[in-house]
């Protein structure tokens, strides 16, 4: 049996579809008609959102919400569902009641130690609920992290922070686009085309193209970008290829995960042993 055959529990967006990687097979299980930029869980169900300007009950295909324009970040809190985007705004998906607004587009949302916080292009942090700023950066934000009681922002000029204390941890060349929190530590990535372990500044790895999204999964972490192919990132071994980019990762619970590959489709493929052409068009 190929190594790769035992990732299970992953579901992955190429582009407008959405796939689940299960012990050697590929389940698609759904396609939008633009690019999905975020995958959330949330009270036992899987939600996805981006181009469409939709929020989709992924297992059973029902939108539960419509906005203006693209959707690109969900994030389960204290029991709700948000979701915000170019929109500028930040809402409770199901009431549909708008709990905050900015002067740019919201690339990022936490849930942090009972609070949310939003980010984005107008270069601060803010407590979401309460509507304060938290913290003031130099360029765009383009992603939170919760990791070790403590949270963390990273974007556009390269330099991630531990938020609230506004301290400088790493700093990188070019833009962070992703930051995850896995076994204990914090790695991020993003247009160097590398994946750190973010305080000791180790490379874990080098990708060909910039790396757009990472994701903690079953002990280890993933890491995926504009160049289609999904690697573990902590073994550096790449796990399955295809000619659309990874726009979004999610780590899904065994009972829904069952739940989503009994109404997905089989997608035929090579063997695990042959890396390309997986998903074409």
């Amino acid at each position: 049996m190929a190594e790769n055959e035992s990732v299970t529990g992953l579901v992955i967006a190429l582009g407008g579809r959405i796939y689940a990687l299960h012990q050697g097979s590929i389940v698609q299980l759904g396609e939008r008609r633009n690019l999905v930029h975020a995958l959330c869980v949330h009270e036992g169900r899987l939600y996805d959102a981006g181009r469409t300007m939709q929020v989709v009950d992924t297992l059973s295909g029902e939108t539960v919400a419509e906005r203006d324009h693209w959707i690109l970040a969900l994030c389960s809190h204290e029991g709700r569902l948000y979701d915000a985007g170019s929109t500028n705004r930040i809402f409770d998906t199901f009431s549909q009641t708008e709990v905050g607004k900015r002067e740019d587009a919201i690339q990022a949302l936490c849930s942090h130690e009972g609070r949310l916080y939003d980010a984005g292009d107008y270069c601060r942090v803010y407590d979401t609920l309460a509507g304060e700023p938290v913290a003031v950066r130099e360029d765009w934000i383009l992603a939170l992290c919760s990791h070790g009681g403590r949270l963390y922002d990273a974007g556009a000029d390269g330099e991630i922070y531990e938020t609230l204390s506004s301290t400088l941890v790493a700093r990188r060349e070019e833009a962070v686009l992703a930051l995850a929190s896995a076994g204990g530590r914090l790695y991020d990535a993003g247009e160097e085309r590398r994946v750190y372990e973010t305080v000791s500044g180790t490379v874990l790895g080098e990708r060909e193209e910039p790396v757009g999204v990472l994701c903690a999964h079953q002990g280890s972490l993933y890491d995926g970008g504009t160049q289609g192919w999904l690697f573990d990132s902590l073994s550096n071994r790449n796990v399955l290829a295809g000619r659309k980019g990874i726009t979004a990762l999610c780590s899904v619970p065994a009972d829904l995960f069952a739940a989503l590959l009994a109404r997905g489709g089989q997608v035929p493929q090579p063997s695990w042993g042959r890396l390309n052409d997986w998903f074409a068009g």
